[in-house]
Order: structure tokens, then sequence, then C-alpha cells
């Protein structure tokens, strides 16, 4: 899908030629020239990133800035501007900024990074545009300086360190490259664009985008006058930033610190974004009460364990496992009772089958355990162990259901599957054993519960 782009630009000229030179990318283009028709278009074209020339002068840059975040929140802001006013564009919340003058192929590979990462933070309650409020306090880090001189790395150190809270540490590519490999990445890598030799700066930046320790940080590009038609090169390869290779001249060492708070400011919302992600899957595939898979999780995985066993000519072993009476429990105790007995047996289960196999609560008070590569003696062995865990230590009852303890035990029916299989759809092996160890729990329970019983052996056709 093209990306739209919504220029505000005040300035007939400068609109139409900005226009011209996007069109020519194949973005679809919207223009503003005033207040009213940026909230208009805000609203009714729904822009992914919003370019603002210089010539629109309808509103303060707050109250843009405002503006966009209430209609458009997760669509960065493109700045064109000079002066003092980039430093009051990146204050109220621009993703970038660049100057006004600037050529077409830096132009388009700022609008390339911008809609890249917006694509990339395109989730719930992140938002890229952001009020000045937000720069308050710069986000904390590890930020590692590689430059062509010691020297140099040592004046953006002191430049940046009054206003950045982060942790500074001056390196050389292979030094850098060999802490990425150790899991030792850092929050942002500032790194000139030519090092010992040209070019080699933006060598060093792909090779960090491709490994695991350093791929998810932020990357500025320090790029000398001489070598500007590097930048375009390094937002390509991923960077988010490119920086003059001297901070001394004019208003650069504000314009940088704040352009580097962008950075790790979008660093910390991905992070939390791949946590939140991590505890989702994690909530989706687990039980809530006991901390187990759940049935969601375990009845594919089961599948899978099935398709390895046919794969490898072996075999595999499954267990169902239910309380006894645990209605019976529920009844004289209460449901508070009941959750801390099916708490426990799942903690007792799962540290007695560890990394052996796989532990899941399937609804109810029923459990499965299935081990990839046990023989038919060891997994009734490790049946039998559970069995005499749970039968032997009863369960503390919590203050709620009036303390004291209750004694539980279980019947477990296990399935042993091995090679040659009648089956060829490891889906439907998965679902027969499961089902035979389901019978042989039941089995169980019609002989007077508390033991466990081998499910027959299948016959071979």
């Amino acid at each position: 899908m093209t990306a739209r782009i919504l220029i505000a630009e005040g300035s007939a000229t400068s609109r139409i030629s900005l226009k011209v030179r996007l069109s020519g990318a194949c973005y679809d283009v919207l223009t503003a020239a005033a207040a009213e028709d940026l909230q208009s278009q805000l609203r009714q074209g729904r822009p992914d990133l919003i370019l603002l020339g210089p010539g629109f002068t309808g509103l303060p840059l707050a109250d843009v800035f405002q503006m966009v975040s209430v209609e458009r929140p997760r669509a960065p802001v493109l700045v064109l501007a000079d002066g003092h006013r980039r430093v009051e564009a990146l204050e109220a919340g621009a993703a970038a900024v660049l100057d006004p003058r600037v050529a077409e192929q830096m132009l388009l590979a700022r609008v390339r990074g911008l809609l890249r990462d917006a694509e990339a933070e395109d989730a719930p309650d992140f938002a890229l545009a952001e009020d000045a409020g937000a720069f308050g306090h710069a986000p904390s880090g590890n930020v590692v300086l590689v430059a062509d001189q010691p020297g140099r790395a040592q004046r953006w150190r002191h430049i940046l360190q009054p206003r950045l809270n982060c942790r500074f540490a001056i390196s050389s590519p292979d030094e850098t490259l060999s802490a990425a490999a150790q899991g030792d990445g850092a929050d942002l890598y500032i790194i000139a664009a030519d090092i010992d030799r040209k070019g080699d700066g933006l060598r060093l930046l792909s090779e960090l985008r491709s490994r695991n320790g350093s791929k998810e940080a932020g990357f500025a590009v320090l790029v000398a006058p001489e070598r500007e038609e590097l930048c375009a090169i390094a937002l390509d390869l991923g960077a988010g930033e490119v920086l003059p290779l001297d901070p001394a001249e004019d208003n650069n060492a504000e314009i940088a610190a704040l352009a580097l708070r962008n950075q790790l400011d979008r660093k910390r919302r991905a992070d939390g974004r791949r946590e939140e992600m991590k505890r989702n899957i994690a909530w989706a595939m687990s039980d809530p009460l006991t901390g187990l898979h759940n049935r969601r999780y375990a009845l594919p995985r089961l599948a899978e364990i099935a398709r390895s066993a046919m794969k490898r000519q072996g075999g595999f072993a499954v267990m169902a496992l239910d309380l006894d009476r645990f209605k019976t429990i529920n009844d004289n105790f209460g449901h508070a009772a009941g959750d801390a007995v099916l708490c426990d047996i799942a903690h007792r289960v799962e540290a007695i089958v560890s990394n052996h196999g796989l532990t899941a609560r399937l609804g109810g008070e029923e459990f499965l355990v299935v081990l990839p590569h046990a023989t038919e003696t060891e997994a009734f062995h490790m049946a039998e162990q559970i069995r005499r865990r749970v039968e032997t230590q009863p369960t503390l009852l919590p203050p709620i259901s009036g303390g004291g303890e209750v004694q539980a035990t279980l019947s477990i029916g296990v399935a042993f599957e091995q090679a040659p299989f009648c089956i060829s759809r490891p889906d439907i092996l998965a679902e027969i054993a499961l089902e035979r160890a389901d019978r042989a729990m039941m089995a169980a329970k019609s002989l007077g519960r508390n033991r466990v019983l081998m499910a027959p052996t299948q016959p071979v056709w």
C-alpha cells in the first residue's frame, strides 16, 4: 500500500515543488496551506507522515504538534527548518529536521526511514508525535562512540554527557562487534561514516544491524561535509539519524542531543513493545492459575513431538493425569482450597518432569505430560514418581479456606507410541496417543484411583 504524505506549506511554489518530488517517488501526496486545511487533511486524509515546510506559519510549532498528536498520534513529523527553528522543532516533538534546501536524494531517504520506523512503531499507546514535556528528561541508556579519531569521540562524549542521561563508551569497530556478539550491545551507536577507510563506518553499521546483540539498537552516523552523499546511504542502511562529523559548529550540539534523545526514546518504546508482545504470547499459551502451558499450546506441541518421533523412527510417551475426587475438595473446603491444590500439584509435576518433556493443564483437574524421548519403562517410573509425590505430601490450604491441609491423589494413564507407526499423519497419531492415555487414566479410576495404568500396546498392522 502506497504511503500517504501530507505537505503543510504556506508557499504555493514550495508546496508544489515538494509535491512533485514526492509524487515522483510514487507517494500519495496531500497538501495543506493553512491551519484549517491541516486539521481537515489530518482527519480525512489520514496521512502516514507529515512534512512541515518552512512557510507554514499559520500556527506556532507547539500548536501544530498538539494537533498532530490528537488527530494522527503515530504519524511522524518531518520538519524543514534552519537556524534556531531546528532546535524548536525537535523540542516540540519532530521526528527529524532537514535543511529547507535539502537534496532530493536525502529528502526521500529520510522519508523512507521515518516511514519504516513508524511502521515498526504502529502499536496502540505508542506515539511518535509528542509534546514538549516528553523531552524534560532524556532517556537513560548505554551509548557507544566509534569515531575516526579518539579526540573526536572524546569531544562528542564531552558535549553529549551533560545533555543525555547516559553512560558513554569509546570503542573500536572490532571491540564493538565483539561486544555485540557476546550479547553486550548498546542502546545507541554513534558511528563515523569513515573510520580507518572510506565507508567502513557504514559497513560497521550494516554488521551491527544484522546481529542479534545489536540489531534493536538506535544508530546515528557522523558524516563529514565533503561526504554528504553518504547521508542518504546511511539512512537506507538503517541509521535513525545522520549528524555532522564536527559537533562544534553553530548549534549542532543541541540539535544532536535532541535528535539522539529521539533515538533513545524510540529504542525504549520498541523494547517496551517487544516485552509486551512476549508477555501476551506467554499469557495466550499459559494457564493463568498454575502457570503451566495450556491446551492451546500443548496439543499442537504434542503433534510436533509425534512428527519428530515418526521422522526419527523412535518413540514417545503421553500421560493423562486427573485429580481424584477433586469436587469433594471444592465442596468441603471451597474453591480457594481447590485452586491451592491445583497449583501445588502442578508445581510438583513440573518439578519432576522438568526439562524431560512437556507439562500442561488441559482444563479443570486434568493435566498432560508428554515425554518425547522416554522409553515405556522410563515413562511408567516417572508417572509412579509423580503419583507418590502427590500421595505422600498433603497440600497446605490458604488462610481464606481456614488453613490446615488436604490430601490429594492422582490417577494416571500412560500411552507409549513406538515405531513402526500404523498412522501416517502426526496430528492423528498425537490424537490417538492422548485418547489412549485418557482411556488408561479412566480405567485407573475405575480400579480404585490413585494408581498408574499403562495403555495396552498398539497392534502393528
